[in-house]
């Protein structure tokens, strides 16, 4: 391979260093006073002369070279990979503030987010806190026609099982129903015992109060007429005297159940108009016999419980439709119930059943649908709940196509 060649006067003359050896050095004795200056320092009793030649180092490669005054020198050639090798890299700097700080001061930051973290966490439960009990040791403030603020003040209500004694109804009516011959099928009851239930509050919440409705212990009869409501426990809730009628304050129930009324079987098939004054002889359906049941789907009950209008006697009552007699307190306050069926999309109907032993019914096949008599509002009212529309009910507003009942207990 050839080497590239550099001008000879492009090159920079090296310094050189020469050995000087004495004529007379095999003389010991002139060795001792001999005295050589080579221009550069002092020699004494050298044996062998040595010439040190200094190396021209580059990154070029390169061939021997020539200087204009001294004899041939060797350049020593270094290559560029050699260097590189040679290098370290530099160490990458912190980007992040996290990055850069010491682990004791990593230590201290998550500390102070945690406690930070706590003590909102802290003051938002006992912001929470404190405004509920302040709410439930208030009075209720509401709003009148004129602006002005009305004070409510309740009284507390007793809690436990109660007797509701019921009698014949303050209001009756089937009209919601086209055949006379099935207005039948739509009784109220009478001259029958309802037991409500004040519960406990619930564990942490003493302003809430839940109620239930249905029958007295009994021995599993069945009896003709209208079957006593069972309603699941349903939340109390507070109404003021906004009308000024003086009743004060109550508490209040609202819900739906299906309503069901156990008929003889030829009661559905009685020729002429039958008569819908309340059952007062409550007769029990023996084992084997057959009989209607009679159903309305999503029955609306209301309740409402007068705590400033003590009822006129509290005694103790005892049941009346039982073979078995207990006694249960009677309701300390009046009471208003109110059933009534509004337009909702489900037809009532009525089947066939028959009573087994034990008490139990067991169901056939023979079923029909009571006709009503505005088919036009029960058409509404499924286009409205196939639309998702909340079913709303006008509150006490008695309408002739209405089916309904209420009793004052006092």
């Amino acid at each position: 391979m050839q080497l590239p060649h550099r001008s000879i006067k492009s090159i920079r003359p090296l310094p050189s260093i020469y050995t000087v050896f004495p004529t007379s050095h095999d003389n010991p004795d002139s060795s001792n006073s001999s005295k050589v200056n080579s221009g550069t320092c002092l020699l004494r009793q050298i044996e062998d002369g040595i010439e040190v030649v200094p190396f021209e180092r580059c990154n070029a490669l390169s061939a021997p070279i020539l200087s204009p005054d001294h004899e041939e020198k060797e350049v020593f050639v270094v290559s560029q990979k050699e260097l590189d090798s040679s290098d370290k890299p530099l160490p990458i700097p912190p980007r992040s503030i996290w990055q850069r700080m010491f682990t004791r001061q990593r230590i201290l930051a998550l500390l102070g987010v945690q406690f930070v973290t706590l003590l909102t966490i802290g003051i938002a439960l006992m912001a929470a806190k404190s405004r509920s009990s302040a709410s439930d040791r208030s009075a209720k403030v509401r709003a009148t026609d004129n602006d002005s603020p009305l004070i409510d003040t309740v009284v507390g209500i007793r809690r436990g099982p109660f007797a509701v004694p019921i009698q014949f109804p303050q209001q009756q009516s089937s009209a919601c129903l086209a055949n006379t011959n099935e207005l039948l099928a739509w009784q109220c009851a009478s001259d029958t015992t309802f037991q409500l239930n004040i519960l406990p509050s619930p564990a942490g919440d003493s302003s809430s109060t839940m109620v239930t409705l249905g029958a007295p212990p009994g021995n599993g009869s069945i009896y003709h007429g209208h079957q006593i409501p069972e309603i699941p426990p349903t939340e109390l809730t507070v109404i003021p005297d906004r009308d000024g009628s003086g009743d004060g304050p109550m508490y209040h129930f609202r819900t739906t159940y299906n309503r069901a009324v156990l008929l003889k079987e030829e009661d559905l098939t009685r020729v002429g108009k039958p008569t819908v004054q309340p059952i007062k002889q409550h007769t029990a359906f023996q084992p084997g016999e057959s009989l209607w049941r009679c159903v309305f789907n999503e029955t609306l009950i209301e309740g409402y419980i007068y705590v400033n209008q003590p009822a006129i006697t509290s005694n103790e009552t005892s049941t009346t439709n039982t073979s078995t007699t207990f006694r249960l307190p009677r309701m300390p306050y009046v009471v208003k119930l109110v059933e009534q069926r509004m337009p909702n999309g489900k037809g009532p109907s009525c089947e066939k059943v028959k009573v087994q032993q034990g008490g139990g019914l067991s169901r056939s096949s023979d079923k029909v649908m009571l006709n009503l008599s505005e088919p036009a509002s029960e058409l509404r009212a499924t286009k409205s709940a196939l639309m998702g529309a909340k079913f709303r009910t006008r509150r006490q507003t008695e309408t002739a196509n209405y089916c309904r009942c209420q009793w004052l207990v006092q």
